[in-house]
C-alpha cells in the first residue's frame, strides 16, 4: 500500500543525530554547539553575563559535507525537537511557508533548520560558476519575489519566539539575497562549513569503514584521506560501498587495499580544484566573520 506524503517539505522530529555521526569539521561543530545549542541550553545565564543569542545562523558550504546533520546534532545536544524545512520544496508553496513556522512555533523549544536558502531567497544577478563552464550546483530554478518576500517576513516574526533557535543553509553564501544575512536580526551569524581537508576526510572515511564488517588491516582512513582530494561525505560513502562491491565480484568476504585501490579511480570527487578555490575566496573576501560569538 502507498501512503501519501502530505508534507515532504517539511518535518518535525525529536532529533537522533550526535557529533560523533559527523566526521571531522572539529571547529566548525564547536561554532554550532556556541551558537546554536548553548543558547537554547543555557538562555538565562547568557542573559545574565550580557551575551545576546543569534538571531539566526547560517551554514554554507559544499553539498555533502553534512551541514543539515550539525544543525540535527545540535538539536540533539540541546535537547530540543529538530524542524527541517527543504528551501527546494517549498518553491511554490507559500501557505506551506507559513505552516512550517507556525509549526516550529508550536514544537519550541526547537531548532528551524531551513536548507537551500538560495532557492528561496535568490541575490539578483549573482553568478554560480566556478571556472569556465563549471556550473554544478546551480539551482535550476528560484523563488518568485513575492515568496521570497513572505519567507523573510516569516523569518521577522519567528524572532519573537526566543525558544526558536533559527538556523539556514546554503550552498554559497554570495547568491543569497544579502536582506536575510547582512540584516542583524535575521541570519547575523555565518559558519563556513569548508571544503574537507585531510584530517576532515579521514574521520568522514572511518565513519564508513567503521560499519564494514571485515576490513583489510592495511587499510586505514588516514591513508585514504591522503588520496581523496575534493571528495564529500557521499564520496566518502560511495568509496567504502565500492571497494565492498570489488570485494563481492572477487568472491571475497574481506574488503582489501586493493579493492580501495580500484574504487579509488572509479569514485570522482564532488569538488573540483577550482570549486575549492572559489570557496577560498568567498570565505576570504566575501564573508569576512568579525565576530566571536
Amino acid at each position: 500500500m502507498h501512503r501519501k506524503l502530505d508534507k515532504i517539505f517539511y518535518e518535525v522530529k525529536k532529533p537522533t543525530l550526535t557529533w560523533d555521526d559527523i566526521g571531522g569539521f572539529a571547529e566548525v561543530k564547536q561554532l554550532v554547539k556556541e551558537m546554536v545549542s548553548l543558547p537554547l541550553m543555557k538562555p538565562e545565564l547568557m542573559k545574565k553575563v550580557g551575551l545576546q543569542r543569534p538571531a539566526g545562523v547560517m551554514l554554507w558550504g559544499p553539498l555533502g559535507v553534512g551541514i543539515t546533520m550539525l544543525a540535527e546534532a545540535a538539536a540533539t545536544e540541546a535537547g530540543v525537537s529538530f524542524v527541517y524545512v527543504s528551501g527546494q520544496e517549498m518553491l511554490g508553496k507559500p501557505e506551506q511557508v507559513k505552516e512550517a513556522f507556525h509549526d516550529a512555533v508550536h514544537e519550541a523549544p526547537c531548532v528551524l533548520f531551513i536548507s537551500d536558502t538560495e532557492w528561496l531567497c535568490p541575490r539578483a544577478g549573482c553568478s554560480y560558476e566556478w571556472g569556465p563552464g563549471n556550473l554544478r550546483g546551480i539551482p535550476p530554478t528560484f523563488a518568485d519575489k513575492e515568496l521570497s518576500e513572505l519567507f523573510i517576513r516569516e523569518i521577522d516574526k519567528i524572532q519573537e519566539n526566543e525558544n526558536v533557535m533559527l538556523v539556514g543553509s546554503c550552498y554559497r553564501i554570495d547568491t543569497v539575497d544579502q536582506a536575510i544575512i547582512k540584516e542583524k536580526r535575521r541570519f547575523n551569524r555565518k559558519i563556513f562549513v569548508h571544503p574537507p581537508r585531510a584530517i576532515d576526510r579521514e574521520g568522514m572515511i572511518k565513519i564508513y569503514l567503521d560499519k564494514m564488517p571485515s576490513v583489510d588491516p592495511r587499510v586505514t582512513a588516514e591513508e585514504l584521506s591522503h588520496k581523496t582530494e575534493g571528495y564529500v561525505g557521499w564520496d566518502a560513502e560511495s568509496l567504502c560501498k565500492r571497494a565492498a562491491l570489488e570485494a563481492v565480484m572477487a568472491d571475497r568476504d574481506v574488503v582489501t587495499l586493493e579493492d580501495f585501490e580500484k574504487a579509488l579511480t572509479q569514485v570522482e570527487p564532488w569538488l573540483t580544484p577550482d570549486m575549492t578555490e572559489v570557496y577560498l575566496e568567498i570565505d576570504k573576501n566575501d564573508c569576512p566573520h568579525h565576530y566571536a560569538f
